[in-house]
């Protein structure tokens, strides 16, 4: 691939694709066997928060002892990614407006793609593999890497630098979330937030993001932006 000196890193769920009921079912089954807890937990805000931060959270609010929380987390963890992986055929996701378009432009455009999702990595590839958008994403910073978000993108500049030889200076990430964009501060990255998930396009305002949309529907205006059209 030809370094056009443009990365892009993208969230996931609410940004590129949303309807993942069956990673949720996952956490359940995964917290109800290793925990014994059965409390529902759908009403608590999980936007922009990884897998592991989450599922401290939870643990935590269940008031679940420190050291079975620690002795536990990770065969947790492997456990809900071995659910969802064999239920993800189940699901119903749907890839989000404007995204399929985005995407293939700026493939053509050689421009260098990664994730940045709370996602465990072996979830996000298996969620985007349902809707045929995993082959756009070869690396990333995911919830295994780190339960804190600006790690994420930290991991993600490190392997697209180490990995794919990336030396360029202009860096994107786009997501859906208040936590998408204080994220990227550390690194005073270029922030698109898109309000296709639970924050409106006023709450995304107020977050400083660089550019704000009601969705990534508006293709050209995005290019425009990277520089590309």
């Amino acid at each position: 691939m030809v370094d056009n000196g443009i990365l892009t890193l993208f969230d996931v769920d609410g940004t590129l694709v949303r309807g993942a009921r069956c990673h949720y079912m996952a956490f359940v089954h995964a917290v109800s066997k290793f925990y014994g807890m059965e409390e529902d937990i759908s009403g608590l805000n999980y936007a922009g928060k990884t897998d592991p931060q989450i599922l401290r959270e939870v643990l935590e609010l269940g008031k679940i002892p420190e050291k079975v929380i620690t002795d536990n987390f990770q065969d947790c963890l492997n456990y809900m990614i071995q659910d969802y992986v064999a239920n993800v055929h189940r699901e119903n996701i749907v890839v989000l407006s404007g995204v399929n378009k985005l995407l293939n432009e700026l493939k053509n455009e050689n421009v260098l793609l990664g994730l940045t999702t709370g996602n465990l990595e072996p979830i996000a590839y298996a969620k985007l593999g349902r809707v045929g958008l995993d082959d756009y994403f070869a690396f990333g910073g995911f919830g295994s890497d780190s339960p804190k978000r600006p790690c994420l993108v930290e991991k993600a500049l490190k392997r697209a630098r180490n990995q794919y030889g990336f030396r360029g200076d202009q860096i994107f990430i786009v997501g859906d979330t208040p936590r998408d964009v204080e994220a990227a501060r550390p690194f005073d990255l270029k922030t698109i937030a898109v309000a296709t998930g639970s924050y409106s396009t006023g709450k995304l305002e107020e977050t400083g993001a660089d550019f704000v949309f009601d969705s990534l529907e508006n293709v050209n205006r995005v290019l425009e932006i990277m520089g590309l059209s």
